[in-house]
Protein backbone atom coordinates (compact mmCIF):
# COMPACT_ATOMS: atom_id res chain seq x y z
CA UNK A 1 0.00 0.00 0.00
CA UNK A 2 1.25 3.51 -0.83
CA UNK A 3 0.28 6.65 1.06
CA UNK A 4 1.23 10.26 0.50
CA UNK A 5 3.94 11.43 2.90
CA UNK A 6 4.04 14.79 4.66
CA UNK A 7 6.25 16.18 1.89
CA UNK A 8 4.03 14.94 -0.91
CA UNK A 9 6.00 11.84 -1.86
CA UNK A 10 4.69 8.26 -1.68
CA UNK A 11 5.28 6.25 1.49
CA UNK A 12 5.05 2.46 1.38
CA UNK A 13 2.87 1.00 4.13
CA UNK A 14 3.78 -2.68 4.53
CA UNK A 15 2.23 -5.02 7.08
CA UNK A 16 4.32 -5.13 10.30
CA UNK A 17 6.63 -2.36 9.18
CA UNK A 18 7.21 0.73 11.34
CA UNK A 19 6.25 4.08 9.83
CA UNK A 20 6.03 7.64 11.10
CA UNK A 21 2.72 8.68 12.66
CA UNK A 22 2.14 11.24 9.90
CA UNK A 23 2.51 8.48 7.31
CA UNK A 24 0.07 6.26 9.19
CA UNK A 25 -2.54 9.01 9.27
CA UNK A 26 -2.25 9.63 5.52
CA UNK A 27 -3.70 6.15 4.90
CA UNK A 28 -7.09 7.72 5.66
CA UNK A 29 -6.78 9.82 2.50
CA UNK A 30 -6.71 13.53 1.68
CA UNK A 31 -8.58 15.90 3.96
CA UNK A 32 -8.88 13.34 6.76
CA UNK A 33 -10.18 14.57 10.12
CA UNK A 34 -7.78 13.69 12.96
CA UNK A 35 -8.86 13.34 16.59
CA UNK A 36 -6.59 12.44 19.53
CA UNK A 37 -7.79 10.91 22.82
CA UNK A 38 -5.92 9.80 25.92
CA UNK A 39 -4.77 6.49 24.43
CA UNK A 40 -5.55 6.57 20.69
CA UNK A 41 -5.40 8.71 17.57
CA UNK A 42 -8.17 8.50 14.97
CA UNK A 43 -8.24 9.69 11.37
CA UNK A 44 -11.38 9.53 9.23
CA UNK A 45 -10.91 10.20 5.54
CA UNK A 46 -12.29 9.23 2.13
CA UNK A 47 -10.06 6.15 1.79
CA UNK A 48 -10.09 4.61 5.26
CA UNK A 49 -10.54 5.03 8.99
CA UNK A 50 -7.24 4.87 10.87
CA UNK A 51 -6.73 4.15 14.56
CA UNK A 52 -3.35 4.29 16.31
CA UNK A 53 -3.43 2.50 19.67
CA UNK A 54 -0.98 2.24 22.57
CA UNK A 55 -0.96 -1.55 22.83
CA UNK A 56 -2.68 -4.86 22.14
CA UNK A 57 -4.51 -7.34 24.36
CA UNK A 58 -3.43 -10.42 22.38
CA UNK A 59 -1.86 -11.21 19.02
CA UNK A 60 -5.17 -10.47 17.31
CA UNK A 61 -7.29 -8.47 19.79
CA UNK A 62 -7.17 -4.70 20.24
CA UNK A 63 -9.21 -2.76 22.78
CA UNK A 64 -9.85 0.96 22.28
CA UNK A 65 -11.39 3.02 25.08
CA UNK A 66 -13.55 6.08 24.46
CA UNK A 67 -14.46 8.83 24.06
CA UNK A 68 -14.88 8.39 20.31
CA UNK A 69 -15.28 11.09 17.65
CA UNK A 70 -18.83 11.03 16.33
CA UNK A 71 -17.71 10.44 12.74
CA UNK A 72 -15.47 7.52 13.76
CA UNK A 73 -18.19 6.01 15.97
CA UNK A 74 -20.67 6.16 13.11
CA UNK A 75 -18.28 4.44 10.74
CA UNK A 76 -17.18 1.69 13.10
CA UNK A 77 -20.61 0.83 14.49
CA UNK A 78 -22.70 1.48 11.40
CA UNK A 79 -21.76 -1.71 9.58
CA UNK A 80 -20.43 -0.09 6.42
CA UNK A 81 -17.99 2.56 5.30
CA UNK A 82 -14.32 2.53 4.32
CA UNK A 83 -11.92 -0.08 5.74
CA UNK A 84 -10.39 0.21 9.21
CA UNK A 85 -6.57 0.30 9.33
CA UNK A 86 -4.84 -0.15 12.67
CA UNK A 87 -1.41 0.81 13.99
CA UNK A 88 0.33 0.41 17.35
CA UNK A 89 2.43 3.25 18.71
CA UNK A 90 6.09 2.29 19.22
CA UNK A 91 9.04 4.32 20.55
CA UNK A 92 10.33 4.85 17.00
CA UNK A 93 7.04 5.18 15.11
CA UNK A 94 3.87 3.20 14.43
CA UNK A 95 3.75 -0.54 13.79
CA UNK A 96 1.45 -1.43 10.89
CA UNK A 97 -1.15 -3.93 12.17
CA UNK A 98 -3.21 -4.05 8.99
CA UNK A 99 -6.98 -4.04 8.66
CA UNK A 100 -9.34 -4.98 11.48
CA UNK A 101 -13.03 -5.35 12.22
CA UNK A 102 -15.16 -4.48 15.24
CA UNK A 103 -16.13 -7.50 17.36
CA UNK A 104 -17.82 -5.69 20.26
CA UNK A 105 -19.08 -2.18 20.95
CA UNK A 106 -19.63 -1.64 24.69
CA UNK A 107 -22.07 1.11 25.66
CA UNK A 108 -23.09 2.55 29.01
CA UNK A 109 -26.15 4.75 29.32
CA UNK A 110 -26.21 5.09 25.56
CA UNK A 111 -22.60 6.27 25.24
CA UNK A 112 -19.98 4.24 23.41
CA UNK A 113 -17.33 3.42 26.03
CA UNK A 114 -15.16 0.78 24.36
CA UNK A 115 -14.52 -0.96 21.05
CA UNK A 116 -12.97 -4.41 20.75
CA UNK A 117 -11.24 -5.01 17.42
CA UNK A 118 -10.01 -8.22 15.78
CA UNK A 119 -6.99 -7.98 13.47
CA UNK A 120 -7.46 -9.67 10.10
CA UNK A 121 -3.84 -10.91 10.32
CA UNK A 122 -2.62 -11.89 13.81
CA UNK A 123 0.62 -10.32 14.96
CA UNK A 124 3.69 -12.60 15.20
CA UNK A 125 4.76 -13.34 18.77
CA UNK A 126 8.08 -11.50 18.56
CA UNK A 127 6.26 -8.32 17.52
CA UNK A 128 3.57 -8.77 20.17
CA UNK A 129 6.27 -8.56 22.83
CA UNK A 130 7.21 -5.14 21.44
CA UNK A 131 3.74 -3.72 20.82
CA UNK A 132 1.77 -5.13 23.76
CA UNK A 133 0.00 -6.22 25.75
CA UNK A 134 -1.00 -2.89 27.22
CA UNK A 135 0.53 -2.20 30.62
CA UNK A 136 -0.82 1.28 31.27
CA UNK A 137 -3.06 2.01 34.24
CA UNK A 138 -6.67 1.54 33.18
CA UNK A 139 -9.70 3.78 33.54
CA UNK A 140 -12.37 1.08 33.89
CA UNK A 141 -12.78 2.12 37.53
CA UNK A 142 -14.74 5.18 36.35
CA UNK A 143 -17.55 2.86 35.24
CA UNK A 144 -18.08 1.93 38.91
CA UNK A 145 -19.08 5.50 39.76
CA UNK A 146 -21.05 6.97 41.35
CA UNK A 147 -22.50 3.74 42.75
CA UNK A 148 -19.40 2.12 44.28
CA UNK A 149 -16.62 4.61 45.08
CA UNK A 150 -14.83 2.14 47.37
CA UNK A 151 -14.45 -0.40 44.55
CA UNK A 152 -13.39 2.38 42.17
CA UNK A 153 -10.74 3.49 44.66
CA UNK A 154 -9.41 -0.05 45.02
CA UNK A 155 -9.22 -0.47 41.24
CA UNK A 156 -7.52 2.90 40.67
CA UNK A 157 -4.94 2.38 43.41
CA UNK A 158 -4.15 -1.09 42.11
CA UNK A 159 -3.51 0.36 38.64
CA UNK A 160 -1.69 3.60 39.42
CA UNK A 161 0.46 2.32 42.28
CA UNK A 162 1.09 -1.13 40.80
CA UNK A 163 4.86 -0.57 40.80
CA UNK A 164 4.93 0.15 44.56
CA UNK A 165 4.93 -3.15 46.50
CA UNK A 166 1.87 -3.68 48.64
CA UNK A 167 2.31 -4.53 52.30
CA UNK A 168 0.08 -5.87 55.01
CA UNK A 169 -1.97 -2.86 56.19
CA UNK A 170 -2.12 -2.25 59.94
CA UNK A 171 -5.23 -3.48 61.68
CA UNK A 172 -7.74 -0.60 61.80
CA UNK A 173 -8.69 0.73 65.20
CA UNK A 174 -12.12 0.31 66.68
CA UNK A 175 -14.83 2.65 65.49
CA UNK A 176 -13.42 3.50 62.08
CA UNK A 177 -16.18 3.93 59.49
CA UNK A 178 -16.11 1.40 56.68
CA UNK A 179 -14.95 3.91 54.00
CA UNK A 180 -11.74 4.51 55.99
CA UNK A 181 -11.23 0.78 56.42
CA UNK A 182 -11.67 0.33 52.65
CA UNK A 183 -9.11 3.06 51.99
CA UNK A 184 -6.52 1.39 54.24
CA UNK A 185 -7.13 -1.95 52.51
CA UNK A 186 -6.65 -0.36 49.09
CA UNK A 187 -3.55 1.55 50.22
CA UNK A 188 -2.09 -1.77 51.44
CA UNK A 189 0.59 -0.09 53.52
CA UNK A 190 1.87 2.15 50.69
CA UNK A 191 3.10 5.31 52.44
CA UNK A 192 2.70 7.32 49.22
CA UNK A 193 -1.08 7.33 49.67
CA UNK A 194 -0.97 9.08 53.03
CA UNK A 195 1.32 12.07 52.40
CA UNK A 196 1.47 15.08 50.09
CA UNK A 197 -0.88 18.00 49.40
CA UNK A 198 -3.58 16.18 51.38
CA UNK A 199 -2.39 14.04 54.27
CA UNK A 200 -4.50 11.27 55.69
CA UNK A 201 -3.81 10.01 59.20
CA UNK A 202 -3.53 6.23 59.69
CA UNK A 203 -6.00 6.56 62.57
CA UNK A 204 -8.65 9.23 63.24
CA UNK A 205 -7.67 11.54 66.06
CA UNK A 206 -9.95 13.16 68.64
CA UNK A 207 -9.86 16.90 69.15
CA UNK A 208 -11.97 18.36 66.36
CA UNK A 209 -14.63 20.97 67.16
CA UNK A 210 -17.97 19.69 68.50
CA UNK A 211 -16.55 16.22 69.12
CA UNK A 212 -15.51 15.57 65.51
CA UNK A 213 -12.57 13.36 64.57
CA UNK A 214 -9.52 14.60 62.66
CA UNK A 215 -8.72 12.22 59.78
CA UNK A 216 -6.17 14.34 57.92
CA UNK A 217 -4.87 17.77 57.06
CA UNK A 218 -3.59 19.95 54.26
CA UNK A 219 0.02 19.37 53.33
CA UNK A 220 0.95 22.84 54.58
CA UNK A 221 -0.98 22.41 57.82
CA UNK A 222 -3.42 25.27 57.17
CA UNK A 223 -6.55 23.13 57.60
CA UNK A 224 -7.74 19.84 59.04
CA UNK A 225 -10.11 17.22 57.64
CA UNK A 226 -12.92 16.30 60.02
CA UNK A 227 -15.64 13.66 60.16
CA UNK A 228 -18.54 13.16 62.53
CA UNK A 229 -18.53 10.24 64.92
CA UNK A 230 -20.79 7.24 64.58
CA UNK A 231 -22.05 7.55 60.98
CA UNK A 232 -21.51 4.74 58.47
CA UNK A 233 -20.54 7.19 55.70
CA UNK A 234 -20.10 10.55 57.43
CA UNK A 235 -19.81 13.96 55.81
CA UNK A 236 -16.33 15.50 55.57
CA UNK A 237 -15.45 19.02 56.75
CA UNK A 238 -12.51 21.38 56.27
CA UNK A 239 -11.52 23.16 59.49
CA UNK A 240 -9.38 26.22 58.88
CA UNK A 241 -10.49 27.34 55.41
CA UNK A 242 -13.23 29.59 56.82
CA UNK A 243 -14.65 30.79 60.13
CA UNK A 244 -16.82 27.67 60.43
CA UNK A 245 -16.11 24.09 59.33
CA UNK A 246 -16.81 23.86 55.59
CA UNK A 247 -18.69 20.75 54.51
CA UNK A 248 -17.58 18.89 51.40
CA UNK A 249 -20.14 18.03 48.72
CA UNK A 250 -19.45 14.28 48.81
CA UNK A 251 -19.47 12.00 51.83
CA UNK A 252 -16.41 10.13 53.06
CA UNK A 253 -16.56 7.11 50.71
CA UNK A 254 -16.53 9.25 47.56
CA UNK A 255 -14.30 11.92 49.11
CA UNK A 256 -11.48 9.43 49.73
CA UNK A 257 -11.39 8.58 46.02
CA UNK A 258 -11.39 12.28 45.12
CA UNK A 259 -8.64 12.91 47.67
CA UNK A 260 -6.53 10.16 46.11
CA UNK A 261 -7.04 11.51 42.58
CA UNK A 262 -6.26 15.05 43.75
CA UNK A 263 -3.00 13.92 45.29
CA UNK A 264 -2.02 12.18 42.05
CA UNK A 265 -2.78 15.25 39.92
CA UNK A 266 -1.09 17.74 42.27
CA UNK A 267 1.83 15.72 43.65
CA UNK A 268 2.55 13.41 40.70
CA UNK A 269 3.66 10.42 42.76
CA UNK A 270 5.99 8.76 43.28
CA UNK A 271 7.83 11.74 44.77
CA UNK A 272 6.77 14.19 42.07
CA UNK A 273 8.59 12.21 39.38
CA UNK A 274 5.61 11.39 37.16
CA UNK A 275 5.39 13.61 34.06
CA UNK A 276 2.95 16.51 34.28
CA UNK A 277 2.66 19.96 35.74
CA UNK A 278 0.50 22.87 36.85
CA UNK A 279 -0.80 25.65 34.62
CA UNK A 280 -3.24 28.53 34.50
CA UNK A 281 -5.73 28.22 31.66
CA UNK A 282 -8.67 30.09 30.22
CA UNK A 283 -11.94 28.28 29.61
CA UNK A 284 -11.13 27.23 26.04
CA UNK A 285 -7.71 25.90 27.05
CA UNK A 286 -9.18 23.99 29.99
CA UNK A 287 -11.67 22.31 27.66
CA UNK A 288 -8.87 21.27 25.32
CA UNK A 289 -6.85 19.82 28.19
CA UNK A 290 -9.64 17.52 29.35
CA UNK A 291 -11.15 16.76 25.92
CA UNK A 292 -9.61 13.24 25.67
CA UNK A 293 -10.41 12.43 29.32
CA UNK A 294 -13.53 11.31 31.15
CA UNK A 295 -15.02 13.45 33.86
CA UNK A 296 -15.08 11.62 37.18
CA UNK A 297 -18.86 11.50 37.85
CA UNK A 298 -18.76 12.89 41.38
CA UNK A 299 -19.48 16.39 42.64
CA UNK A 300 -16.63 18.94 42.56
CA UNK A 301 -14.34 19.31 45.54
CA UNK A 302 -14.17 22.57 47.52
CA UNK A 303 -10.35 22.41 47.62
CA UNK A 304 -7.89 23.41 46.18
CA UNK A 305 -10.42 25.65 44.41
CA UNK A 306 -14.06 26.32 45.18
CA UNK A 307 -15.10 23.98 42.36
CA UNK A 308 -12.38 21.41 41.63
CA UNK A 309 -13.34 18.77 39.07
CA UNK A 310 -11.40 15.59 38.37
CA UNK A 311 -10.87 13.99 34.96
CA UNK A 312 -9.09 10.75 34.08
CA UNK A 313 -7.97 8.58 31.22
CA UNK A 314 -6.11 5.27 31.00
CA UNK A 315 -2.81 6.89 32.04
CA UNK A 316 -3.70 10.45 33.06
CA UNK A 317 -5.36 12.31 35.94
CA UNK A 318 -6.24 16.01 35.71
CA UNK A 319 -7.76 18.44 38.19
CA UNK A 320 -9.40 21.62 36.90
CA UNK A 321 -10.08 24.14 39.65
CA UNK A 322 -12.43 27.10 39.22
CA UNK A 323 -12.30 30.09 41.56
CA UNK A 324 -12.83 32.70 38.87
CA UNK A 325 -15.20 32.74 35.92
CA UNK A 326 -12.36 33.34 33.45
CA UNK A 327 -9.30 31.45 34.74
CA UNK A 328 -8.69 27.92 35.96
CA UNK A 329 -5.95 26.15 37.88
CA UNK A 330 -5.04 22.93 36.10
CA UNK A 331 -2.96 20.07 37.50
CA UNK A 332 -2.01 17.11 35.29
CA UNK A 333 -0.15 13.88 36.03
CA UNK A 334 0.47 10.99 33.66
CA UNK A 335 2.29 7.68 33.54
CA UNK A 336 3.12 8.11 29.84
CA UNK A 337 5.12 11.17 28.81
CA UNK A 338 3.80 10.97 25.25
CA UNK A 339 0.33 11.82 26.62
CA UNK A 340 1.58 15.36 27.25
CA UNK A 341 2.57 15.93 23.66
CA UNK A 342 -0.68 17.66 22.74
CA UNK A 343 -0.50 19.95 25.82
CA UNK A 344 2.66 21.57 24.48
CA UNK A 345 0.61 22.91 21.56
CA UNK A 346 -2.08 24.67 23.63
CA UNK A 347 0.04 27.64 24.69
CA UNK A 348 -0.50 27.21 28.42
CA UNK A 349 0.99 29.44 31.10
CA UNK A 350 2.84 26.67 32.93
CA UNK A 351 3.88 27.35 36.51
CA UNK A 352 5.69 23.99 36.41
CA UNK A 353 5.97 21.39 33.68
CA UNK A 354 7.90 18.15 33.25
CA UNK A 355 6.89 16.78 29.90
Amino acid sequence: MLATGIYGGPVEIRLWSVVAEDAALTVAGPGARVHETADAVFAAGPDATVVIVTGLRTAEDVRVDGPFPRLVEGRLTGGDGPPLHTFARMPDGCLVLGTARVTEAARRRGLLKRLDLRLDTPLPEHLLNLAGPVGQPGAAWIDLLPDDPAAALERFVGDWYADIPAQEPPAPGDGQPEPLRAFHRAAAGRAALYDGSLRLHPEPRPGGPDGTLVIGEGGDGTFELLIERGADDPPVYYHGLSDQPLRERERLSAYLLLLTLTRVAMDRPPEGLAPGGMAFADRAQARRIVAPLQRVPLRPLRWPCARSRLYAGPDTVALVGEDDADWFEVYVATRDRSSLRRLRKIGLDWASFDG
